[in-house]
């Protein structure tokens, strides 16, 4: 009730309006987004999926490469690309209008298009020019690099695509998961082949500040491998 009151409240305070905006608080703080406060205060305030915030800061420590796959607006490639130990950037969307917004966002932070290699694509385990399998990708297979992944409920046919590439290569991924199965089967995949797993639990005060999720089961978990 209270969320729905307070929904309601800024539906009627803020417009309905996309401009450039610099981000406050939090892993972005400082960056500059195309952001409507209607629908991405979280973005602007900081909040927005801050669970992981920990995590991306401590792999981006030893990363020298990022895949973002369901790049959406590109925000985690734009922190990525302008970090100088990174040494290659790819951002996976298959939606033109994301992708649009994508590339703006990377103009407004300073950062060189030919910095972050944009495919407009499906990840799984399909072959046709439509998909990409992450064992296709050509990037490097001894150091170490992250890999995000969201993609609504496509999670596991993501990480299938690339068996190699997880058995062989440095890599520490950060999923997003869209059922407790799909979190399951993940995991359970992903540590038959020698990772560690963590799940990042909502913080305590989603229930104040949610996120507004469509399901009821939506959180993240980090897996690493010591190799």
């Amino acid at each position: 009730m209270k969320t729905g009151v307070l929904s309601s409240i800024k539906s009627k305070l803020v417009p309905d309006e996309c401009r450039v905006r610099f981000v406050l608080f939090g892993l972005f703080k400082g960056l500059q987004f195309e952001i409507n406060l209607r629908s991405q205060a979280q973005l602007y305030l900081g909040l927005w999926e801050r669970e992981t915030y920990s995590a991306i800061r401590r792999a981006a420590q030893s990363a020298e490469w990022f895949v973002d796959v369901g790049a959406g607006k590109g925000e985690l490639c734009v922190f990525f690309a302008r970090l100088q130990r990174i040494r290659r950037v790819i951002a996976i969307e298959p939606d033109e209008a994301e992708t649009r917004i994508l590339r703006a966002n990377l103009n407004y932070n300073g950062v060189d298009i030919r910095r972050v290699e944009v495919l407009s694509k499906f990840v799984d385990t399909k072959k046709d020019a439509d998909h990409i399998q992450l064992d296709q990708l050509d990037i490097s297979r001894v150091v170490r690099g992250l890999i995000k992944i969201d993609v609504d409920g496509l999670e596991l046919d993501v990480l299938q695509s690339g068996k190699s590439l997880f058995s062989e290569g440095k890599v520490d991924l950060l999923v997003e998961t869209h059922s407790f199965e799909l979190e399951k089967s993940c995991i359970e995949w992903l540590q038959v082949r020698g990772y560690n797993c963590k799940i990042i639990k909502n913080a305590w005060w989603r229930s104040i500040i949610p996120e507004q999720r469509p399901i009821a089961h939506n959180r993240w978990f980090f897996a690493t491998r010591n190799s």
